[in-house]
């Protein structure tokens, strides 16, 4: 039996008047970035700046920077990239100072073109990561404004995205070499140095070196570090160093001051020679023949009326304690004399190797005999003389003080060569000491 027309129509209206019916594909995907370089335009909220950016202190151009955009408009738009899944674009290698110009001026003015802007979209890569640090490292050391401490926390970023990438550690020869091959050329020693100002100047003058405490300043630590640290180990190896140069650096963290490397060096070798209860122009001596020449000059150019000077003692403690680093004993008169006989042999072992060094326990640690005196050449003979005279024993040359003068500071009738500095600087502490040494009586002269 047909339906009745009057049913027939009433089911279709209300089948055209029922919802739609619901979609079985899935909702249409955004668009998917450009694989290869494209210009593309974007708003300035859909740009983020970098969050690995070297820099960290603000551009001291910044307020030029600012000036020239707002007359000029932005002549290098920065290039942008975008990381798969993510909404916004960041800058990817430069740029992040401009971005921020570009907000401040979009706020300042409302002017469309600090908005709307043209930029270079640079795809993504499986590399990404490392690439736009490193395109950040070399856009900012071409244009010469990243601090010493800025580029040294980058480099070591960039080492851990590199040992991610590789799944193991890299020694600084093969970072320097993946840095250079992604654009940012750097040399091993370079990279030694950011890894040491890492690591023993940040935890102490975090605020100098964000200041912008620059290379050759660092450089100067650095080597007063290592000499300190020797000097330490050899008079104190089984306690620890860092607490010491640490706490001793410290006190130059503050803008109250200019920062200066000499104030820096007396105040360590002070803490030093407390510490390790050394004579102070000892310790000076034993860490650097360079600042030898400067004292010796000062010395040499004091007044003809001289300024008043402390009296004579051990120098004022300094204000320094380092909790729980042992302070080792002052050296005895035995082992005085054994670091005296061990220095006498490593002066004549380069300087005239057949003067012969005897170690005794008595006077001043040693003797000095030569089987053939006379085979000496006059340099060795003179050394000769003048290391019997520092011993007690009468030398045989009775030529020594004219042959001192040539031996200390040359000359064009000298018979030989004057002493090279870093023998000069053995001979000089040498003599301190001996001059540590108690004095010695007739008896206690050594034959």
């Amino acid at each position: 039996m047909a339906e009745p027309v009057a049913d027939t129509l009433s089911s279709m209206t209300a089948q055209l008047l029922s919802p739609p019916f619901a979609r079985d594909t899935p909702v249409a995907q955004v668009l998917s970035d450009p694989l290869v370089d494209t210009p593309m335009q974007v708003l300035l909220e859909q740009i983020q700046p970098y969050h690995l950016n070297p820099r960290r202190s603000p551009n001291p151009q910044y307020g030029a920077i600012k000036a020239s955009i707002r007359q000029r408009g932005l002549d290098q738009p920065p290039n942008i990239t975008r990381r798969p899944g993510e909404e916004h674009f960041i800058i990817r290698n430069g740029g992040n100072t401009r971005l921020a110009i570009l907000n401040e001026l979009w706020l300042e003015t409302g002017e469309e073109r600090f908005h709307n802007l043209l930029c270079l979209f640079r795809p993504w890569t499986a590399r990404g990561e490392i690439l736009a640090l490193t395109g950040h490292l070399a856009e900012n050391e071409l244009r010469g404004n990243l601090t010493y401490i800025e580029r040294s926390q980058a480099v070591d970023q960039a080492r851990l995205l590199y040992e991610q990438e590789c799944g193991h550690s890299l020694n600084q020869s093969e970072l320097a070499t993946r840095l250079t091959e992604d654009g940012y050329p750097v040399t091993q020693p370079s990279i030694s140095r950011m890894r040491a100002t890492l690591e023993h100047l940040l935890p102490a003058i975090p605020g100098q070196l964000h200041a912008g405490l620059g290379r050759p300043q660092v450089e100067k630590l650095l080597s007063l570090h290592k000499a300190a640290l020797h000097a330490w180990e050899r008079h104190a190896p089984d306690a620890e160093f860092a607490p010491v140069f640490q706490q001793s650096l410290t006190r130059f963290d503050s803008d109250v001051v200019p920062f200066s490397i000499e104030r820096v060096r007396d105040e360590l070798i002070g803490d030093l020679a407390q510490q390790l209860a050394l004579d102070y122009d000892e310790l000076a001596l034993e860490m650097g023949g360079s600042d030898l020449h400067r004292s010796l000059l000062g010395q040499l150019l004091e007044p003809e009326v001289p300024l008043p000077r402390p009296e004579p003692g051990p120098r004022p403690a300094s204000s320094v304690s380092v909790i729980g680093t042992p302070s080792p004993k002052p050296p005895g008169t035995e082992q005085l004399r054994s670091r005296i006989a061990e220095l006498a042999r490593t002066i004549t072992a380069e300087t005239a190797p057949d003067i012969e060094v005897l170690v005794q326990s008595s006077g001043c640690g040693f003797a000095c005999h030569c089987a053939d005196q006379e085979r000496l050449p006059p340099f060795g003979q003179a050394l000769l003389g003048l290391l019997q005279a520092l011993t007690g024993t009468a030398p045989a040359n009775t030529q020594l003080a004219v042959d001192l003068g040539f031996l200390f500071c040359g000359g064009s009738t000298a018979p030989f060569e004057r002493l090279s500095d870093e023998t000069l600087n053995q001979l000089f502490r040498l003599i301190k000491l001996i001059r540590l040494l108690p004095l010695r009586n007739s008896s206690d002269v050594s034959p």
